[in-house]
């Protein structure tokens, strides 16, 4: 069996129609392709019901016209072209002219999906209409927050410039996914009562490439820059990377574990506060580095801190400070430390000297 190459944890509908594997499989499957999906759907069971539905469109797709005419070829190449705006000639199906009548060649299943929806737009349009209609997408734009119920009861809070993406109707027998860019503070809903773990019981964050499962609790999650760390407030979560072969990791109350792209998940104590004040409208530094809150700057009011001295980062900062207002922050971090932050709107940078 051809051992997978990519990770299909957050595989959405129109990331599994774009699969040309796919296609193949649903249309023409072998035991090979059959094999393949097989272990997909074995190690990313949270895309078993997309995988379910993409089928269902995919068959509702006419693929049988596969042989063409010299004619149909050509203008059937003429109008993808047009409509995909190709120039790399290399691609065009070669003609020969020996026999005019005969069908010359078999055009690839996913090819001829291609064209289906570049000539007549029907499965892009049904896949954004099926999106809209089965997903819930929350944004937050830069300095704005937002508190939102989730279909179970849980509560989340989003910081700014951060999404949250989750199913619009919950099985009452499956396990609750929510997707986060961002960062967002979360308070579970606890549903197990007594007896075994169901699968409705389980809670998970799924956060670049962690799997944060959760029962019922508190916990702070940030994904940004190829970062994720997960402060735990209240009750106890696990964290295990994708892959399935993976350590889960458990944390307890005070406790934060920190992963970068490409590196193991590090644990430590630390004080959560100064990683949940947020959602109350403020920030807790202590000792933090000023380079530190620069990137939090430009990831949650969008600009692009700008500093002619480089040392200016190494310096650091400890107290609480109001996000009442974007200027009333600037103010307060450069009364403390005796600098000027310049906004430029045009370029949206903001100057530090």
């Amino acid at each position: 069996m051809e051992k997978q190459s990519a990770d299909f944890s957050s595989f959405t509908l129109e990331d599994l129609i774009d699969q040309p594997k796919f296609i193949l499989w649903v249309t023409t499957p072998d035991d090979e392709l059959n094999a393949f999906w097989k272990q997909v759907q074995k190690e990313y069971p949270q895309i078993i019901p997309v995988i379910a539905d993409a089928r269902k469109i995919v068959l509702s797709i006419d693929f049988n016209t596969a042989e063409m005419t010299i004619k149909e070829q050509q203008s059937l190449w003429l109008k993808i072209s047009e409509e995909a705006n190709l120039t790399d000639h290399s691609l065009k199906p070669k003609v020969h002219s020996s026999n005019p009548q005969k069908p010359l060649f078999t055009m690839p299943l996913w090819l001829r999906a291609s064209a289906a929806v570049l000539l007549f737009g029907l499965l892009s349009l049904s896949v954004f209409l099926y999106m809209q209609q089965q997903q819930t997408v929350i944004t937050t734009a830069f300095g704005q927050t937002k508190t939102l119920s989730l279909p179970d009861g849980s509560v989340v809070t989003l910081n700014a410039n951060s999404k949250l993406r989750y199913a619009k109707k919950w099985n009452t027998s499956s396990i609750r996914e929510v997707w986060i860019d961002g960062e967002a503070f979360f308070k579970v809903n606890h549903l197990h009562k007594s007896g075994s773990i169901k699968s409705a019981d389980r809670f998970i964050v799924h956060a670049e490439h962690l799997n944060v499962e959760v029962l019922g609790t508190t916990f702070n999650v940030k994904n940004r820059r190829e970062r994720v760390n997960v402060a735990l407030v209240t009750g106890s979560v696990g964290i295990k990377l994708d892959g399935g072969n993976s350590q889960l990791i458990k944390l307890v109350p005070g406790e934060l574990a920190d992963y970068r792209a490409g590196e193991t998940i590090r644990k430590k104590t630390v004080y959560t506060s100064e990683y949940t004040a947020w959602q109350t409208g403020e920030l807790h530094f202590n000792k933090t580095p000023l380079s530190d809150i620069f990137v939090l700057i430009e990831d949650n009011y969008g600009y692009k801190v700008i500093t002619a001295d480089t040392q200016i980062g190494k310096r650091r900062l400890s107290g609480t400070f109001s996000l009442s207002s974007e200027d009333a922050f600037f103010k307060a971090i450069s009364t403390t430390l005796g600098i000027s932050f310049q906004k430029n709107p045009g370029t949206h940078q903001l100057i530090i000297k």
